[in-house]
C-alpha cells in the first residue's frame, strides 16, 4: 500500500515524503481506517496495517449488509462475498442468478470490461452501485463508472444514504457530467427497467455551463495542432465561436476528450460545413491524430447524434455580429430549441429544473 490518511483525512502518497517525516506521523488506511506504519522494504518503502484489513471501508461493508437483509426479507438466499468461478462477488444471490458488486475504490475501464467479459460468459447478471459523495446532479466520472454509464446508459449511486439512478448523461468536461436523477428502491436496482429514464435535457444548466465555459481563458486539452494554434490563426476566440460548438451530444462520452474542444476542432476542420461523410471524416482523422481507437459502430452513432442536434441549430441559426452579448443570446436560443427537439423525440411535454 503507498497511500495513507493523515488526522486530517489529508491523502499521503508514501514516494512524495520523506521516510524519516513519515515515522514521525500518525496515519491510517483510507479504507478501514486503523493504523498504519511505514515499513522499508528491500525493494520499495510501503505502508503496512498494524492489525488486520478487509480493505473495505464501513460504508461498504454497511451497505452489503444492508441489502443482503433486504433481499433475505423477500425469501432470497444471499451469499456475501461469494466466489463463482474467476469472479468474487460482494452479494450473490443464487435464485436469480444476479450479483451486486458495491465498488468504492478507483477502478479502470480496461479492468471493468474485463470483468464484465467474465460475467457475460457466465451468463452472470451484475448489478453494479458506486458512490457519489458530493451529491447532485453533476456527477465527476472516474475510469469505470464513465464505462458503466457508456455501456448500461445509467448508473446507481450511493447517495446520502439512498441509491439513486443517474442517466442520460450532458458532458461538460472530460470527467464531468450533467445527468438526470431518479430515486430507485431496492426492488428498481435489482432488476432494471429499459424505461426506467425519461430522457430530459435541462436547458438552463447548459446554458450556465456554455457561458462559463466562453468566460474561461482558453488552454485547450486537445493537442496544440489540432485546436490552439488553428483556433489563433482563424482568427477566433472561445466568445466568438457560434453556439452550435457546444452541444450537448451525449455519446461523446465514449471519448477521452473534452466534448466542446472536439466540436470547436471539428467546426474548424469542416469550415463550418458538415455533412455526414464529412463529419465523419474529421472525426476519425481527429480521433486517429489523438491516438484513441474507435468502433464503427460508436462512430455512426456519434455522427448521428451530432447531425441531428445540427439541425435543431441550423433552424436557430443566427446572422448576427459575433459580439459577446449576441453569442451568449445564441446559447439561450438554441439551448431551448434542443430542449424542445427532446421533448418532441421522446414525448414529454415538459422539463422540470
Amino acid at each position: 500500500m503507498f497511500e495513507a490518511v493523515d488526522e486530517t483525512g489529508r491523502r499521503i502518497n508514501i514516494h512524495l515524503v520523506q521516510v524519516e517525516q513519515l515515522k514521525r506521523m500518525t496515519l491510517y488506511c483510507p479504507y478501514c481506517l486503523n493504523r498504519l506504519r511505514v515499513r522499508q522494504g528491500r525493494k520499495r518503502t510501503h505502508f503496512v496495517h498494524v492489525s488486520a484489513c478487509t480493505g473495505e471501508s464501513s460504508a461498504h461493508q454497511g451497505w452489503k449488509t444492508t441489502l443482503a437483509e433486504y433481499f433475505r426479507s423477500l425469501g432470497y438466499d444471499v451469499a456475501l462475498e461469494q466466489v463463482q468461478g474467476q469472479r468474487r462477488f460482494d452479494l450473490w444471490i443464487p435464485a436469480l442468478r444476479i450479483a451486486v458488486e458495491i465498488q468504492r475504490s478507483k477502478m479502470t475501464a480496461l479492468e471493468w470490461n474485463r470483468r464484465r467479459t467474465i460475467d457475460q460468459q457466465k451468463a452472470y447478471a451484475v448489478r453494479w452501485i458506486g458512490f457519489h459523495p458530493t451529491g447532485g446532479c453533476i456527477i465527476k466520472l472516474d475510469g469505470w463508472m464513465k464505462q458503466a454509464l457508456l455501456t448500461d446508459g445509467y448508473l446507481d449511486l450511493i447517495e446520502q444514504g439512498k441509491i439513486n439512478r443517474y442517466g442520460f448523461a450532458v458532458p461538460f468536461t472530460k470527467h464531468l457530467v450533467i445527468c438526470q436523477r431518479l430515486e430507485t428502491s431496492f426492488t428498481q436496482f435489482i432488476r432494471p427497467t429499459p424505461q426506467a429514464f425519461p430522457r430530459k435535457f435541462s436547458a438552463k444548466k447548459w446554458i450556465q455551463l456554455v457561458r462559463k465555459y466562453r468566460l474561461r481563458p482558453f488552454f485547450s486539452t486537445m493537442p496544440n495542432h489540432l485546436l490552439k494554434n488553428p483556433l489563433y490563426q482563424a482568427g477566433l476566440h472561445v466568445l466568438y465561436l457560434p453556439a452550435h460548438c457546444f452541444l450537448p451530444i451525449e455519446t461523446l462520452l465514449a471519448f477521452p476528450l473534452h466534448p466542446f474542444e472536439l466540436q470547436m476542432t471539428l467546426y474548424l476542420s469542416l469550415q463550418g460545413n458538415y455533412s455526414k461523410i464529412r463529419l465523419e471524416h474529421a472525426l476519425v482523422s481527429c480521433l486517429d491524430a489523438c491516438r484513441i481507437s474507435h468502433e464503427p459502430n460508436l462512430l455512426r452513432r456519434v455522427v448521428e447524434d451530432w447531425m441531428n442536434l445540427l439541425a435543431v441549430a441550423r433552424i436557430c441559426q443566427q446572422s448576427s455580429i459575433a459580439t459577446t452579448v449576441n453569442r451568449f443570446k445564441e446559447d439561450a436560443v438554441l439551448a431551448g430549441a434542443i430542449q424542445l427537439f427532446v421533448e418532441k423525440e421522446t414525448g414529454i411535454n415538459e422539463v422540470r429544473e
